[in-house]
């Protein structure tokens, strides 16, 4: 699945078997900011081809000498099976910072052995206390749907994209044993890939770009609403709040790499903007550059890339879904130009990319096309929803003639 350029940037450097011994406890799960959607294609990083080598895939135990860790790759002719218990894990080391988009899952649904759902946990450096779990608003694990016994594979995309060097998966339920096939999705192109540190949450915090495999900061010298709109955008929020400039000290681990950036504003990537071009960048202040996002109200999820999916709003401090009465590709249309389209192909109905969970929101849509979001259209007001999550409506936006690619679903307000 890999190509030869891909293999030879792919360099795999043996994980150290304490780094798989670690304990979870929850105490030393460490949040993680926000991370950018990935700049590069999306696509198998090496669980099948071998391009992620035997020694860099481990696990908390093995059932047999059978079913030991490497056994979980699709190509292996057997399974990862552990013993049936709480706090088990698969771990892949992926030697340099990868944007991991999400996971095809393969159980044996005819023998009734599969993961029902599973957490995922990703590190830096394998070191005890430096583990994120992949979480919700309020910093909950999120629970993925592995299988349900009706399929033997399943495709998980991750509302965010997960830059680490190390990936964990923890089943948290599962039907008969645990068996697992597992391929990891994602690319390694990250330059330019911005972040938040520091920061409230999801939305705010102090700047950092990657480039030549270092997470750097940016001096707030110039730096306003041309620069910080377009870092939102990168991470997936539809509109910036303020720019802003954080208290720094510059250090050896965290860098200064870009100074007076000025951007015109129409640019995808903060790299894509001129700046100082000195080796090593002087910050005549203390303090580097900010921002603060806008909560987004809407996304995307369930589809096959950030084009399509089923349409979530968030109101009432909660995620909820559309009902399909009336649901037309004016309706739509509506959705995908809020998302920062230009219109929309086709409305779907009926699930079509699974059920959603909590509320159904809004009933009976009837949009005109002028209204520029989802929630200035009308719809049934005084009747209580009957709509079941069988009936969620989705999309599929017109993938040209996109404002910013990256206004993509995020798993947070």
């Amino acid at each position: 699945m890999a190509s030869s350029a891909f293999q030879k940037i792919l360099v795999i450097i043996a994980l150290v078997e304490a780094l798989s011994a670690h304990s979870l406890e929850e105490e030393q799960v460490v949040q993680r900011p926000l991370l950018s959607e990935s700049p590069c294609t999306s696509e198998p990083l090496g669980m099948e081809s071998g391009a992620i080598p035997d020694s860099a895939i481990t696990a908390s135990s093995v059932y047999a000498s059978s079913y030991v860790p490497t056994k979980v790759r699709p190509n292996s002719g057997s399974y990862w099976v552990p013993k049936p218990n709480e706090n088990q894990w698969i771990q892949v080391d992926l030697s340099i910072h990868t944007a991991v988009t999400g996971v095809v899952m393969n159980g044996v649904s005819s023998g009734g052995n599969y993961i029902r759902t599973f957490t995922v946990l990703y590190s830096e450096s394998g070191r005890s206390d430096d583990w994120a779990k992949l979480a919700d608003v309020e910093g909950n694990a999120i629970q993925f749907a592995g299988n349900n016994g009706s399929r033997q594979q399943v495709t998980v995309t991750f509302p965010v994209i997960v830059v680490a060097r190390i990936l964990r998966l923890l089943p948290t339920s599962w039907s008969g044993n645990i068996f697992l096939n597992l391929e990891l999705l994602g690319c390694r192109g990250l330059d330019g890939m911005v972040r938040l540190v520091d920061g409230d949450r999801l939305l705010s915090g102090r700047v950092e770009i990657y480039h030549d495999d270092t997470w750097g900061a940016i001096c707030d010298n110039g730096w306003d609403m041309k620069e910080a709109s377009i870092v939102c955008h990168m991470l997936g929020f539809l509109e910036t709040e303020e720019a802003t400039a954080v208290s720094f000290e510059e250090s050896e681990e965290v860098p200064i790499v870009m100074n007076r950036v000025s951007c015109k504003g129409t640019e995808k990537r903060l790299a894509d903007c001129p700046f100082l071009c000195t080796g090593t960048q002087q910050c005549n202040s203390s303090r580097a550059a900010g921002v603060t996002c806008k909560p987004n109200v809407i996304r995307l999820v369930g589809g096959s890339n950030h084009t399509s999916g089923r349409v979530e709003i968030y109101q009432a401090y909660k995620w909820g879904t559309l009902c399909d009465t009336d649901w037309d590709v004016t309706d739509a249309n509506v959705v995908c130009r809020q998302l920062g389209f230009s219109g929309a192909e086709e409305a779907k109905s009926g699930a079509h990319f699974g059920q959603g969970e909590g509320p159904v929101f809004m009933n009976g849509l009837a949009c005109d096309g002028s209204e520029s979001k989802i929630t200035d259209c009308p719809s049934f007001c005084w009747e209580d929803i009957r709509c079941n999550h069988t009936h969620d409506a989705g999309v599929v936006c017109r993938q040209g003639d996109v404002e910013y690619d990256s206004r993509r679903e995020i798993s947070h307000p």
